[in-house]
């Protein structure tokens, strides 16, 4: 008698699980709407075929920034604000507090990091980051190429501990450039967590179209 109704409540969470899943996705704006349109800059349409275009080291703050993320959290009201932009946020969901600090234990000023990219094929790039032409930081990343721009695969997670704690992330970003040979990215969010019926959660949803000049 038990595995049935075990049976019939996992069929019941994973049903719950996908369309979640599903409204999450669905709510996150598409990149295609995302565009740095006010920038006054061109786009350069890079295609597949000539993805080391992208090739390059660039500051890790940006230059140049459209902004219109919606934040909240259990102590705040709804807030437009411009997020801890960097290049590397907008690429990885998590990047580790060390990379943050010196041998010194001293934060480093964004303008003091830069990123390299550098594509191993038409799907994968390196992302790495340096200060004071150390690399802190180096990971691989996919994706593919699409109207002009390398869109990244997609993050996202989901914690469905229902009715206890709830919460989801999802995000897309993706790269290209500008006339300039500037890195431009694009970045869409939709995240939202917290206990459920214990007050505000936190939230977070909107885009970021960012600039980042080239390191000469």
């Amino acid at each position: 008698m038990l595995r049935p109704i075990l049976t019939k409540y996992l069929v019941k969470f994973l049903h719950l699980s996908f369309g979640i899943l599903t409204l999450v996705a669905t709510g996150c704006k598409s990149l295609s709407k995302v565009g740095n349109h006010n920038y006054n800059i061109l786009d350069v349409t890079i295609t597949k075929d000539d993805f080391r275009k992208l090739n390059g080291t660039y500051y890790n703050s940006f230059d140049t920034i459209v902004v219109e993320i919606i934040g909240q959290n259990p102590y705040n009201a709804l807030i437009r604000y411009k997020r801890h932009v960097t290049a590397l946020s907008q690429l990885f969901i998590y990047i580790p507090q060390k990379v943050s600090r010196d041998e010194n234990d001293k934060w480093i000023d964004l303008k003091e990091k830069s990123i390299n990219i550098e594509f191993n094929s038409k799907k994968q790039v390196t992302i790495s980051m340096f200060h004071d032409d150390k690399c802190t930081f180096s990971k691989n990343i996919h994706g593919k190429f699409k109207n002009g721009y390398f869109y990244l695969r997609p993050k996202i997670y989901v914690i469905p501990l229902i009715p206890l704690v709830f919460g989801y992330n999802f995000e897309r970003a993706r790269i290209g450039k500008t006339l300039y040979d500037d890195l431009i990215i694009d970045f869409t969010v939709n995240s939202w967590g917290g206990v459920i019926m214990a007050g505000s959660p936190a939230v977070e949803r909107g885009t970021t179209s960012s600039i980042y000049k080239k390191v000469k």
